[in-house]
């Protein structure tokens, strides 16, 4: 593996994690993702395999595999666009015994892979003499505990048990996993108190790994978003031992050896684990805990507080691009270093920008993100700036300070006969109240991005961020979307553009791809962290 750590990738999403660790110096040596899209777009960037054309051309898959599938090997175009939900009734399988795992991706559930493994013992054997470095990935972790009774009609909330026992099985020397910050928030089962991630730890530390848990933010590493997310890092036992011996400075020792009292009280309480909470494990935080971040054992700040890449060095080239000029454009420090960092499985030199199909809009849509724009400025006034256009908010006192603040801004608006739109400077009170009740709207979720912060933390859901820019009325591309999340300008994004309806609740298209990921930039920093760590204790195989 050209001197590369090995790494197994699940619920590897679109490929976000997998680039991202592949920069920092970690070789796939395969991946587990459940949705067919997700995973057709992981198989084109990460495994070189296009399965569309592929389908089109009525040809096998090669690298993508299904774990269970309704449709057989050789109907591929259905495949792509299988509900994931109903694999449980599948009767067709690429794998057996003989299967070699290396160098491919098995699409499906992990419970079905953990079902094939346990009963065939010869292939998790061999995933275990092959001696795997890390393996990483982001289950759903909610309402999760280990002692009280977990929502049984939910199915997600089991699957931070899979990956723990998965990660038992095969006894990789490290486990990385990310995941939302709202895994950090409290729920109740049965009027007691847990704490997901808390929950988590111990399931990791019962298949003898130790963990150290932080909170990080995307902006802090170099990436255009205020992107909040979990990392709990876990050591196997004899990787931990091995490390805490060696660890240079008291700090790094005593952050380990916290983690160390944790999971040695878990493994002492094994029939009393509701006995452990979160008031056991420290959890550190990048926003209250930054002199930690050094890159010893939680990983370096990138960007200070004063020096984040903003939503303006992540798009603007992008803002005016004719696509087929795209590769004498003038991109930022950013753009050239996303761009570089991240090479391709291809020899790409000039290439079509994909992914950048700007989507269209009504008037109103557009006059109401142009009111987006202009009030993302007002700082404490926004929230009624917000509450006038959904038509909940009387106060005429604070509409006229409201209106004083943007008098003079361009608005957008329709000539008499309506063939035409300009911008057009509010002058009055009566502009300004004719213009709020001509665009209404119950949605509350709507903003504008500001171009000089990082984007807000990257949504699914296209229509809730509009572009900042007064020649730009519209939603963002998938393009843009992936360059707050720092893909490179080359990696292509696959199947359905969005999605709507019951469709919503298993599909996973273009714009949901990117905001699900990890962002490469975070898996490359993560990732170089624990290289350097593993690298310290390399005798420990």
């Amino acid at each position: 593996m050209s001197g590369k750590l090995k790494h197994i990738e699940l619920f590897a999403g679109c490929g976000g994690m997998s680039l991202g660790l592949d920069a920092a110096g970690f070789e796939l040596y395969f991946a587990n993702e459940l949705s067919p899209m997700a995973g057709e777009t992981f198989s084109y960037n990460i495994m070189g395999e296009e399965l569309s054309d592929l389908s089109e051309k009525n040809k096998l898959a090669e690298k993508a595999l299904w774990i269970k599938s309704n449709f057989e090997r050789t109907n591929l175009k259905s495949r792509l666009r299988e509900n994931p939900f109903t694999f449980e009734k599948g009767k067709y399988s690429d794998l057996n015994s003989t299967t070699e795992f290396r160098g491919k991706l098995l699409i499906g559930n992990i419970d079905h892979l953990l079902s094939f493994l346990d009963k065939n013992k010869e292939v998790s054997q061999k995933l275990k003499e092959a001696k795997i470095d890390l393996i990483s990935g982001g289950p759903p972790c909610q309402s999760f505990s280990l002692a009280g009774r977990r929502e049984k009609e939910n199915k997600k909330n089991l699957l931070p048990l899979s990956f723990a026992r998965f990660a038992g099985m095969v006894k990789p020397r490290m486990v990385l996993l990310e995941n939302v910050k709202g895994i950090t928030s409290p729920f109740t089962i049965e009027g007691k108190k847990y704490h997901a991630w808390v929950e988590v730890a111990k399931a990791f530390c019962l298949e003898g790994f130790v963990p150290l848990c932080m909170m990080v933010n995307s902006k802090y590493f170099g990436i255009p978003q205020n992107r909040p997310r979990f990392i709990l890092l876990a050591f196997r036992k004899d990787v931990f031992d091995a490390y805490i011996k060696i660890a240079s400075d008291q700090l790094t020792t005593s952050i380990l050896a916290a983690s160390d009292d944790f999971y040695k009280k878990v493994l002492v309480n094994k029939s009393s684990l509701s006995e452990v909470t979160e008031k056991d494990l420290k959890l550190y935080d990048i926003e209250r805990n930054a002199e930690l971040f050094n890159g010893k054992i939680l990983p370096a700040i990138i960007s200070n507080k004063g020096e984040l890449v903003s939503a303006i060095d992540a798009i603007d080239d992008l803002a005016e691009l004719d696509l087929n000029d795209y590769n004498q454009s003038q991109p930022t420090k950013y753009v050239n270093k996303i761009n570089s960092l991240f090479r391709s499985h291809k020899a790409i030199k000039d290439f079509d920008l994909k992914n950048h199909d700007a989507r269209t809009h009504s008037f109103n849509v557009r006059a109401r993100f142009r009111w987006f724009q202009i009030i993302s400025r007002l700082n404490g006034l926004t929230p009624y700036a917000l509450k006038i256009l959904s038509g909940e908010f009387s106060d005429k006192e604070k509409m006229e300070l409201i209106f004083k603040k943007i008098e003079g801004e361009e608005i957008l608006v329709k000539d008499v006969v309506g063939k035409t739109e300009k911008l057009v400077r509010i002058s009055s009170f009566q502009i300004f109240n004719d213009y709020i009740e001509s665009i209404q709207t119950k949605k509350h979720s709507q903003r504008a991005i500001k171009e000089n912060e990082p984007a807000p933390a990257q949504l699914t859901i296209p229509d809730d961020l509009c572009h900042y820019s007064e020649t730009q009325l519209r939603t963002l591309t998938v393009r843009e979307m992936a360059r707050f999340q720092s893909f490179p300008d080359w990696f292509e994004f696959k199947s359905k553009v969005t999605t709507g309806g019951i469709s919503r609740s298993f599909e996973v298209p273009q714009y949901t791809q990117v905001g699900n990921a990890v962002p490469p930039m975070l898996a490359f920093e993560l990732g170089t962290l624990i290289k350097s760590i593993l690298k310290q204790v390399k005798n420990v195989k």
